[in-house]
């Protein structure tokens, strides 16, 4: 299989996350990633060096060409510093020039970007055999790096990832990622604030995996699924800490005993957090997602995504 996007060492700067003269300051700490030689079939990615300031939280979005014929993902690999928050490959609705580098933290982004695999710390080392995700011939993938520098040094980086493919041949089975949301919210300072919302499942699915997501304010954070009259709980996580913002805790399953779930079921997604700080906190600074992979999904509607309704 050829190349399926450009080298991102071949694009410009990160634009908000360079600092200008701070890249020669005497405070700047290299965080360079350990990066090993990709697997067989799996094709290597460079992000272009940058140097993020202290306190910054820098989201970064990078559009690649168009995918020529129908690719087929089985795993992401991201290898960040100690500051990186994620690496994940979307795919672009409306598409922006070739090469185009820019900030990507805006509601209008979270339409436009349709998830397709998020890295390996989010929880799915690699699909079971025969099983990925497809990707169909003319999509605009889009590579976005989140880099959140809580140190008190402006910090160089030099991020990768390893995107592993397998032959249309190999593949029986399309899985398909979801992404389910609140960005409603609003968290008072110095309070403590829930959500209690739920979506629709849209077609009878098997689920593969099932994650959490909030960031450092989280307190609290429960996900159930199956008919509303009779929910199974499947992550309860009492006392969220700010580390799994990173590596969340997972619930997985094997593709031979996945979770069942019929259409007109629901996932329903409870999150609680505490804002010590004195200004108000909103989305995407504060989170409140589940998310994960399920199969099969219909050729065309590999991507679930849905806002939720609160219940009450």
């Amino acid at each position: 299989m050829g190349v399926v996007f450009g080298a991102l060492a071949f694009l410009p700067g990160c634009g908000s996350g360079s600092t200008g003269p701070e890249q020669n300051a005497p405070t700047t700490v290299d965080e360079f990633a350990a990066v090993p030689a990709p697997p067989t079939g799996a094709v290597r990615y460079d992000f272009p060096e940058q140097v993020v300031a202290p306190g910054a939280d820098v989201q970064t979005c990078y559009f690649m060409e168009p995918v020529a014929e129908d690719v087929f993902i089985r795993a992401l690999d991201s290898y960040q510093s100690r500051f990186g928050h994620h690496l994940i490959l979307f795919r672009a609705e409306k598409p922006e020039p070739v090469g185009s580098v820019r900030d990507c933290t805006s509601i209008q982004d979270m339409i436009n970007l349709m998830p397709v695999i998020s890295s390996v710390n989010f929880g799915l080392q690699e699909f079971p055999e025969g099983m990925a995700v497809r990707v169909p011939a003319g999509t605009q993938l889009v590579l976005q790096q989140h880099i959140v520098n809580t140190s008190e040094n402006s910090i160089r980086l030099r991020d990768a990832v390893h995107v592993r493919y397998a032959p249309k041949a190999e593949v029986q089975i399309m899985a398909g990622f979801y992404g389910l949301s609140d960005v409603n919210f609003i968290l008072p300072p110095h309070n403590q604030h829930t959500t209690n919302w739920e979506c629709v499942v849209p077609r009878d699915m098997s689920v593969l995996l099932m994650g959490p997501h909030m960031h450092e304010w989280g307190k609290s954070f429960v996900a159930q699924a199956g008919p509303v009259d009779n929910l199974q709980t499947i992550i309860d996580i009492p006392e969220w800490r700010a580390e799994m913002r990173d590596t969340p805790p997972v619930t997985e399953y094997s593709k031979d005993a996945p979770l069942l779930l019929k259409q007109g079921d629901v996932i329903r997604t409870k999150c609680t957090w505490m804002n010590t700080t004195a200004e108000e906190l909103i989305f995407p600074y504060e989170m409140c997602a589940t998310y994960g992979y399920y199969f099969p999904a219909p050729e065309g509607s590999e991507v679930w995504t849905c806002g939720g309704s609160q219940v009450f």
